[in-house]
């Protein structure tokens, strides 16, 4: 961690210093500075992680001598005065240490800054995570065999998935029907779930070509697909609802 004291008086310079390196001895003070002009020349040149500000400055109010600077680090204020903690906050104050600084106070305010940079990973791990599940690659063509030619089919032409006798089938609208080298677990997570749903053990139909729900025994239904199979297509109870959901019903 790169910090910067901003502190007018030396002997409270030091006395920051130490008790910084005492809460986080592998922090690096990287500049010091006793004039709002100096701390803005440190700010341009070093990268920063934590500034700690003290409100009087030997040149003025660091409000008014850093006004114009863009302090792109939590700030800690330390001063002898607490009227400016409204204005203080409104800066990236993260704290407001009132001198005499002790330990204690140290110590809590990098318990703070620890706390905030810890939330602030959580949200940013969450957006990512979003992100890349909003950009998640679906499968949308097949190559199928049919003899010794190999068919190009795009899943838009995809009526369902059948598992039947220990094989899989890829069922196009127009009826034809192809083995392909998929289990329907892995075609579950392949498709494009706005396009695909899971019925059961034996089907992963498009939505395109579910034409009817029958009601049949305790709360379960027949799912009537397009091209027709030659069994009843049960849906259990507990998928139903997840089914009429996705369906819009």
């Amino acid at each position: 961690m790169r910090i910067l004291i901003c502190e007018d008086e030396a002997p409270a310079r030091k006395r920051i210093q130490k008790l910084i390196l005492a809460s986080r001895p592998h922090a690096s003070i990287v500049g010091t500075a006793d004039t709002g002009k100096k701390a803005k020349e440190i700010l341009k040149k070093e990268k920063i992680d934590l500034v700690f500000l003290d409100i009087e400055l030997a040149d003025g109010p660091c409000f008014e001598t850093l006004h114009d600077t863009e302090i792109n680090a939590p700030v800690i204020f330390t001063t002898a005065y607490d009227e400016y903690a409204l204005k203080a906050f409104e800066m990236n104050s993260i704290d407001y240490l009132v001198k005499p600084i002790t330990q204690k106070k140290m110590d809590n305010a990098f318990q703070k800054l620890d706390a905030i940079t810890e939330s602030i990973i959580e949200k940013h791990s969450v957006t990512i995570s979003r992100e890349m599940l909003s950009e998640k690659k679906y499968k949308d063509r097949f190559l199928v065999k049919l003899g010794r030619r190999l068919i190009p089919i795009n899943a838009s032409e995809i009526a369902y998935f059948q598992a039947e006798e220990k094989m899989v089938f890829l069922v196009l609208k127009k009826g034809k029907r192809y083995i392909i080298n998929y289990t329907l677990s892995e075609l579950e997570e392949l498709m494009n779930p706005r396009e695909f749903f899971r019925l059961n053990r034996q089907f992963v139909a498009n939505h395109s070509s579910i034409t009817e729900l029958e009601p049949y025994f305790k709360g379960q239904v027949i799912a009537k697909l397009d091209p027709a199979v030659n069994s009843d297509i049960v849906i259990s109870r507990g998928q139903t609802p997840l089914l009429k959901e996705w369906l819009g019903v």
